[in-house]
């Protein structure tokens, strides 16, 4: 089908007002990025009475703004981004950092860590909107969680290890100091404290103590004193017990120390394990790294155990050492993998109270994880053991395990199933386990009373896994289990619709009555209210039985955005709105009406809003950030199709100049990277670039920029882009015919860039070419290593992104690996390409790049690699950021506009000068 010029374009670009508007604005330049704010962030008080939010730019000072909902007063805090509050919300504890200038004129004098400009704490009371104190050398802060008396302020001291901690009143009154503070933890109220106080380095009789402070009335009780070492302080949910570790062991003369677990509570302070309890495996420890956690009702201490491993041998000296790691074939974790995460195996134990228990360790191996129900109330726990398949899981798509449930009180297990597929999940109250059974692609739901296992979507006629997912692996749910009531109902997602399933099997409803399917709307259940309470081991959350379900809903065929809801009782009552606007940061007060969320589109940023009624009609808009994009010519997004050379309808993004003239003829920009076509209503900021071209400056300069889906055929992931991508760079030009079909470039980085590569070996049809981080030999690549996390690159080709779908020598394999890969294909490349691979690139090899630069080289074709340095895939620093900007401007520039050909381009760099000098200069032989 021919598409014209919409009449979108024709309205917004071809009226004399509008023409004249346009032409007093000026093009965005690489100057306006540090200004360029945003909403950070957002959080409410639990009964919505309460808003604060953070609005900055990207480099400078921001402001935390306070509003009391209910008076409609508000105070604005300057040079703050990081703020906490208690759940009521009446006080509110805001970071101010020394102004911007400040601290980067002391990192140009090379200021030492404690002579750098500190920050300062504003302690904020919401009901009278004023402060109550500044609190100057603030180092960290931390309040109760429901509500706040005090707030503890932890402050260095020059040549010291410890912190002084000062316990400041929240009411005004005077300030307690209390020094040499090496840990500390909160009760849920905020009234009481328990630190470790640490040794006076000048002072030999003095001893380590862990002391408890009741700030309501009374004296700090000492709970333990004079051991080596003291760790993990941890309060239980009713703040009237808290767990600490201890040991008089030290790392240097007994190898990794070990740790024995006390607990204090109205019984007083005791041991509850030894560090040489007899329940510890053999070689495994408590250590400073076990996690500890109350259950939700303080039943049972959750921990996990560690290795120990002997002190260092001292004999050994440090020059005469050999230094290596050694990979062994049949290992589950390489050194890469140790590296990465610095990653410690673990076991899970626990210990009941009320009465006293023993430690019981539930893993089998590091490889059993152990999952706790109902907030780790349930009398049982759930094992998903790998052990067995471990290194058969290192090249599967999909991990298998054993699963059984674990009896806490003996530690009997029942095995429920054997070499399961795919994660199992646990109902909240822990009477039923669900999985998908990616073998023929249905919910699976086991009940713990009965045994009774029931397939529940195999009779819905309708799949509940993306259809359009063409990764050549098991098939994976486009939701998890969502539960009603007290695991009386189960909420499961088809493709489209939101689904009601009694988890015997004997009901099913379709909540949204087929209404996502006939119109090709995704609805989701969701709930907007934050459930992160740190002192509980897990917040237990459900549907009611009977009342609304709030869902977000998402239109694929015109990409509008929103939201609706349906009662789990009636399904009858469903309602859901769409709009062509973007949301983020949607919250609801947990005890109240109270709607917050963040609104733009391309045109508009993205705005802060509230509703006191929770309904967004009635929502008030609380910011208005960017006013300076109205002096800048911005630009206009539509949704575009066409059909791929294979005949396979596609759809993409197309961005043009808000000042376009429709008979004037404009270079055109491509960028890729898988699909896009959902962001239609997305806003997106002038930013340095981290990688890729900001659509918003190159649009502002003139450039239309065209984002194409992509879809893929396994096997044929480089034929594939070509059949998307090529087709849709030529259906633009045919549609609208002020795109210069002379003057086209592609550029993608990661994936993306991969693609870029292999397409400037397919076509000359791009007068230029960018590509980030590309794969350039997909024979050396497949057994690389994704540095940042140390696994093997081999899944990702057989059944990732890559989509080759074969190993290296299944039959085939060998010519789809060499197919894929650009520099087999070096001799075909016409267009001038311009490559950045950094060498600190955690996810694909540094080499990649510098090999499909090396084979341009070698054939003497136009190409040229920036290399940052000690960087990562994306880049991290944003003076790098701001460089590869410029550098992508000028390439394009240069290629698609005639502009002059920078120095770095036609000269380089030369090393001596690296770090001093740019060459963003144009020579005069350039001009």
């Amino acid at each position: 089908m021919k598409y014209s010029v919409t009449a979108l374009f024709l309205l917004a670009f071809l009226g004399l007002a509008g023409v004249e508007v346009s032409a007093q604005k000026k093009p965005l330049d690489h100057s306006v990025y540090d200004s360029w704010q945003s909403v950070k962030s957002s959080m409410m008080s639990a009964d919505g009475q309460v808003l604060v939010y953070a609005v900055g730019p990207q480099q400078g000072d921001g402001s935390v703004f306070v509003e009391n909902l209910r008076t409609g007063a508000t105070i604005e805090v300057g040079r703050a981004l990081k703020y906490s509050f208690p759940q009521d919300g009446k006080f509110v504890f805001c970071t101010v950092n020394p102004p911007y200038a400040v601290t980067r004129q002391a990192k140009i004098d090379k200021k030492k860590a404690d002579e750098m400009p500190a920050d300062t704490l504003v302690v904020i009371n919401t009901a009278t909107m004023s402060e109550v104190c500044r609190i100057g050398g603030a180092k960290a802060s931390k309040s109760g969680y429901d509500s706040a008396p005090y707030v503890f302020v932890s402050q260095s001291v020059k040549g010291r290890k410890s912190n002084n901690l000062l316990i400041v009143p929240t009411d005004g009154s005077q300030i307690d100091t209390l020094r040499n503070i090496s840990e500390y933890a909160v009760s849920k109220e905020g009234d009481r404290l328990c630190v470790v106080t640490a040794r006076e380095e000048k002072d030999s009789l003095s001893k380590r103590s862990v002391v408890l402070y009741n700030l309501g009335g009374g004296n700090p009780v000492t709970l333990h004193e004079g051991a080596e070492e003291y760790a993990a302080l941890r309060f239980d949910y009713s703040s009237s017990r808290l767990a600490f570790l201890v040991t008089d062991q030290k790392e240097k003369t007994d190898g990794t120390p070990a740790f024995s677990l006390y607990v204090s509570d109205s019984q007083g302070c005791r041991k509850l394990v030894d560090a040489e309890d007899e329940s510890l495996p053999k070689g495994w420890i408590i250590s400073r790294h076990s996690k500890l956690s109350f259950s939700n009702a303080s039943s049972r201490i959750l921990l996990s155990l560690n290795e120990k491993f002997p002190p260092k041998d001292t004999t050994v000296v440090d020059f005469e050492a050999p230094q290596l790691d050694i990979w062994n074939y049949d290992a589950q974790i390489l050194p890469p993998m140790y590296k990465a995460s610095e990653r410690k195996r673990s076991l899970s134990a626990t210990v009941p109270l009320c009465p006293d228990g023993k430690l019981r360790v539930l893993s089998l191996s590091p490889d059993d994880h152990i999952q706790y129900p109902v907030g780790a109330e349930a009398s049982f726990a759930l094992s998903m053991d790998e052990g067995p398949y471990v290194l058969q899981n290192l090249f599967a798509a999909e991990d298998k395990s054993d699963v059984s449930v674990v009896d806490l009180t003996t530690g009997d297990r029942t095995l429920l199933a054997e070499a399961l597929e795919g994660h199992v999940y646990v109902s909240p109250y822990g009477k039923y386990l669900m999985w998908f059974d990616s073998s023929d692609c249905n919910w699976i739901c086991i009940s713990l009373g009965s045994g009774e296992r029931v397939n529940l979507t195999g009779k819905t006629g309708v799949p509940f896994f993306d259809t359009e997912d063409d990764h050549p692996s098991p098939k994976m749910p486009v939701a998890q289990p969502q539960w009603v009531g007290e695991d009386e109902a189960v909420l499961l997602c088809d493709e489209f619709d939101v689904w009601k399933f009694s988890p015997d099997g004997r009901s099913a409803v379709n909540l949204t009555g087929g209404k996502g399917r006939s119109s090709e709307v995704v609805f989701r259940p969701v709930d907007f209210v934050p459930r992160s309470n740190p002192l509980l081991y897990s917040s237990i959350f459900t549907y009611p039985e009977k009342g609304p379900v709030e869902l977000s809903a998402f239109c694929r065929k015109d990409s509008r955005n929103g939201f609706g809801s349906v009662d789990v009782k009636r399904p009858s009552r469903f309602s859901y709105e769409l709009s062509g606007k973007s949301f983020s940061s949607v919250r609801r007060a947990p005890q109240g009406a109270t709607l917050s969320f963040a609104m733009g589109d391309f045109r508009n940023p993205m705005d802060l809003y509230v509703s006191t009624t929770g309904k967004m009609k009635d929502a008030r808009k609380l910011t208005s950030i960017n006013p300076q994009q109205a002096d800048y010519r911005w630009g206009d997004v539509q949704l575009v199709h066409w059909n791929a050379y294979d005949g396979t309808p596609l759809k993409g993004l197309l961005y043009v100049p808000e000042d376009l003239d429709t008979a004037a003829s404009y270079p055109m920009m491509v960028y890729f990277y898988e699909k896009n076509s959902e962001t239609l209503y997305s806003y997106r900021s002038p930013a340095p670039s981290r990688s890729i071209i900001n659509i918003p400056m190159f649009v502002s300069n003139g450039y239309v920029v065209f984002v194409p889906d992509v879809v893929y055929t396994p096997g044929h992931p480089g034929e594939s882009a070509y059949n998307c991508i090529c087709s849709g760079a030529e259906a633009m030009c045919s549609q609208f015919p002020f795109i210069d079909r002379s003057r086209m470039a592609i550029q993608g980085q990661s994936w993306g860039g991969y693609q870029t590569a292999y397409l400037v070996t397919r076509t000359d049809m791009f007068a230029a070419a960018g590509a980030g981080a590309p794969v350039g030999n997909m024979t050396s690549a497949y057994g690389g290593i994704r540095w940042e996390s140390g696994n093997s690159r081999i899944t990702q080709y057989e059944y990732g992104q890559s989509r080759i779908g074969k190993s290296l020598w299944d039959e085939g394999g060998l010519d789809l690996y060499i197919e894929n890969s650009p520099v087999f294909f070096a001799p075909n490349v016409r267009t001038p390409v311009l490559i950045m691979h950094n060498d600190n690139d955690g996810a694909v090899p540094w080499y990649q790049g510098i090999e499909f630069f090396m084979s341009l080289r070698r054939l003497g074709k136009p190409a040229w690699l920036l290399e940052y340095n000690n960087e990562a895939h994306n880049l991290s620093q944003r003076r790098n950021a701001k460089d590869l900007s410029i550098r992508l401007q000028q390439f394009f520039d240069h290629y698609l506009k005639g502009a002059p050909e920078p120095a770095w381009m036609k000269y380089g760099i030369p090393s001596e000068r690296k770090g001093n000098y740019f060459g963003y200069e144009y020579p005069e032989s350039s001009r």
